[in-house]
């Protein structure tokens, strides 16, 4: 497997459902995105705050619609580490809405899922960039 192509499929795909999701469009089922994490999953946010998958879970409805026109790209794809069931990656995400941008730098463990799910998200780190 191409781990840099796989991960880079992965995160786009996650934050096209993400961006779908806070503009209001799309699949409207949450279990969509929580299928990409795993049972564990845990991260934290670019403001500092710890956020578990429950608790992601459970903010997700509120979310729904919450962002129109909100754009997520997504740059920069790096793996800094692969072991035996997993790998650490970087990535840029930035977020444009209304005249407005922000980047992060973001690290992702992965760890390997099923053939439907290759890569499964267990943990992230986001940090603000000063732009």
């Amino acid at each position: 497997m191409d781990i840099i192509a796989a991960a880079r499929k992965e995160i786009i795909d996650l934050h096209v459902l993400l961006q779908n999701w806070f503009c209001g469009e799309g699949v409207v089922e949450p279990q969509a995105i929580l299928d990409h994490f795993t049972p564990d999953y845990q991260m934290v946010g670019a403001a500092g705050r710890p956020i578990s998958r429950e608790a992601f879970a459970g903010a997700l409805p509120k979310l729904f619609g919450s962002r129109p026109g909100l754009v997520m790209e997504i740059e920069d794809v790096a793996v800094i580490a692969s072991f035996k069931d997993g790998h650490l990656v970087t990535y840029k995400e930035i977020q444009t809405q209304n005249g407005n941008r922000n980047e992060r730098w973001s690290v992702v463990m992965f760890r390997t899922g099923s053939a439907q799910q290759a890569l499964l998200w267990q943990y992230l780190q986001e940090t603000f960039l000063a732009i």
